[in-house]
């Protein structure tokens, strides 16, 4: 009887991975989501901060959605630190697919002036960026996708007195 139950347990987790679910497939034939980094630019930049857009390729090999749960970064010039930190991430990347992803960070205006301090509006500088996307990959749990990257960064100009939209302004110190 006992060898009976031996062979029905060996015959069910056979089973189990034969017909197993794709994830477990996938992970088993070591199917790895990939990333890489497009670009840097700054977008929707105000009087009190900025924010720092990450463009991120990311590639799901898996046959279900790929959670991005975390960015950690950090930008540097001329071997100087410019910024680091983490931003919190609630994207999807769907199953057997790639997709670009911006992922924006916000910085206050203390650390742009901290930041760029010798440098000035409009002027392009060089850059590394060091990233961790964080992903919370089937059956394997959480990983973390390195990417580095170098290029330019060009800084944000002042913009003319001309070309401010008063009122929008006027409502964001109001409320």
């Amino acid at each position: 009887m006992k060898i009976y139950r031996h062979v029905c347990v060996i015959l069910i987790i056979g089973l189990f991975f034969l017909t197993g679910c794709a994830a477990l497939e996938d992970a088993l034939l070591q199917k790895k989501p990939s990333a890489s980094l497009a670009g840097v630019h700054f977008a929707d930049i105000s009087l009190q901060s900025a924010s720092l857009v990450f463009d991120v390729e990311v590639e799901n090999p898996y046959s279900v959605g790929l959670p991005l749960v975390n960015l950690d970064y950090q930008l540097t010039s001329k071997a100087e630190q410019l910024f680091t930190g983490a931003a919190d991430l609630q994207t999807t990347i769907p199953a057997q697919s790639s997709q670009e992803v911006a992922l924006p960070v916000t910085l206050n205006y203390l650390e742009l002036v901290k930041a760029f301090k010798d440098v000035r509006p409009g002027s392009v500088i060089p850059y590394k960026a060091a990233l961790g996307l964080s992903l919370d990959a089937p059956v394997l749990g959480r990983i973390r996708l390195p990417i580095d990257k170098s290029g330019e960064l060009t800084v944000p100009t002042i913009p003319k007195a001309s070309e401010l939209d008063w009122k929008k302004l006027l409502d964001k110190v109001t409320n």
